[in-house]
């Protein structure tokens, strides 16, 4: 029997049937999210615009299952297997999206929906503790929230699933809906190795919330504790070409304090601001420490800030623990708070993308089409997702030992033809065969 929080609000809601716009407020919410998310989404396709190679990691992955493969993903270097590189069990869910749609738009899409569906329960437990005005408030705020919007734009990785499972999970909580949230959060280990810190926390939230649940406390502890030991000491290192679990070496603890601390430091404000600041009272936000621990002690600065998708699962943490601390007199001041904050943030998004499309984009549609006549293909990071589902590709920057049939890349990215490029790197002769919207796809002789 969890104890009684006498402060907490109750719901404005006017006796009788709510008004429809109200009642369906949820569903509202969670369809705006997903076109919002989905538009940048197209677009960024559409303009072949990718800030990193793990759209199309996670393209190759996924074209790997549908094979009934392993997910040897040679973009991260020829035969890796991307089991030995972070425990996300979880995306083998996704394989029969690309027995239909072998695409990484598919993939970028499927992470709007379920970065829209964490919206439905967020929004309905502020429906109930909010009322109108601070509900639509926490709804703004959540939607149009920069870890969410940044993690659209970084494209697809494994928080896509975690983000829904961590709404639902605290939604259900603390509507006391025990087993339904614990295998929610329970489920939360099979998305990334280090939730399983996140889930043990939820277990020390769980017992601070009410010490009549020390056990399901002590459980929560025990399964993320245990899959956190499995995956790291076990599962990864018997992957890993080297042995080992690769991003020990990432962690500085030394230099928690003396590097980028005012980058964190903001981090962490923009984090307090999302939950409306009285969030801090509810012991939910504790479940940022382990995420935030991590990012804080590595060595790598693009953990520390609040660009790509280090903080999408945070942002339910965020709201829920919001809902949890508001107190009557807040209802509406904490989710104004959040909003602001969302909006004061826009400038550290690429929300511009849906009116600036043209300042990034690129035409790549030759060189893929072109590319594709060949069993294999050295390229950057702009095309690796589209040509992964059809090839085996492999990306610049680790290359090294791949012998390709072809190479599609712009010769203005090197300062010279790619063909003479190409014979510098892979030895023996190559011809251009296609030259179009700045890129070259060079083959060698004798694979035409």
């Amino acid at each position: 029997m969890s104890t009684q929080n006498l402060d907490a609000p109750v719901s404005r809601e006017a006796p009788g049937a709510p008004h429809p716009l109200l009642r369906w407020a949820p569903a509202l919410s969670a369809a705006a999210a997903f076109v919002l998310y989905a538009a940048l989404s197209v677009i960024m396709w559409r303009s072949f615009y990718s800030p990193s190679w793990d759209l199309g990691i996670f393209t190759q992955m996924m074209t790997r299952y549908a094979e009934f493969s392993a997910p040897i993903v040679d973009i991260k270097g020829p035969d890796f297997n991307l089991w030995g590189d972070h425990f996300h069990p979880i995306l083998i869910l996704l394989t029969p999206l690309f027995w239909l749609w072998p695409s990484g738009l598919a993939l970028m899409l499927a992470q709007s929906a379920l970065f829209a569906a964490s919206v439905w329960p967020v929004v309905s437990l502020a429906r109930e503790r909010l009322g109108p005005r601070g509900m639509w408030l926490l709804a703004f705020s959540y939607v149009f929230s920069w870890g969410l919007l940044n993690a659209v734009t970084a494209q697809f990785h494994e928080i896509a699933v975690g983000v829904p499972l961590m709404a639902f999970g605290l939604v259900w909580w603390v509507r006391d809906r025990r087993l339904p949230a614990a295998v929610a959060i329970g489920m939360l280990v099979f998305v990334k190795e280090d939730l399983g810190l996140t889930v043990a926390m939820f277990g020390l939230a769980v017992w601070l919330r009410s010490r009549a649940d020390i056990r399901w406390a002590a459980a929560f502890a025990l399964w993320g504790v245990a899959w956190l030991f499995y995956s790291v000491v076990f599962f990864l290192p018997a992957f890993n070409t080297e042995g080992q679990y690769d991003y020990t070496s990432n962690v500085a603890i030394a230099d928690v304090l003396s590097e980028g601390l005012l980058i964190k430091i903001g981090t962490a404000g923009f984090l307090v601001l999302a939950m409306g600041i009285v969030g801090l009272r509810s012991p939910f936000a504790l479940l940022m420490l382990p995420t935030l621990g991590w990012r804080f002690a590595g060595n790598v600065e693009g953990y520390w800030d609040t660009s790509f998708h280090y903080s999408a699962v945070l942002i339910p943490v965020a709201a829920v623990s919001l809902l949890d601390g508001a107190r009557r007199g807040e209802r509406t001041f904490a989710p104004l708070v959040a909003a602001v904050a969302a909006v004061a943030l826009f400038s550290q998004t690429h929300l511009n993308l849906l009116w600036e499309a043209d300042r990034y984009r690129v035409d790549g549609a030759g060189a893929v089409a072109a590319a594709r006549e060949y069993d294999s293909v050295v390229t950057d990071i702009r095309l690796l997702a589209y040509l992964a589902p059809h090839m085996d590709v492999y990306w610049t920057g680790s290359s090294e030992d791949a012998e390709p049939e072809a190479v599609a890349l712009r010769s203005d990215d090197y300062e010279q033809d790619i063909d003479a490029w190409a014979e510098a790197r892979y030895g023996g002769e190559w011809s251009t065969v296609h030259d179009s919207g700045g890129y070259q796809v060079a083959v060698r002789d004798g694979t035409q």
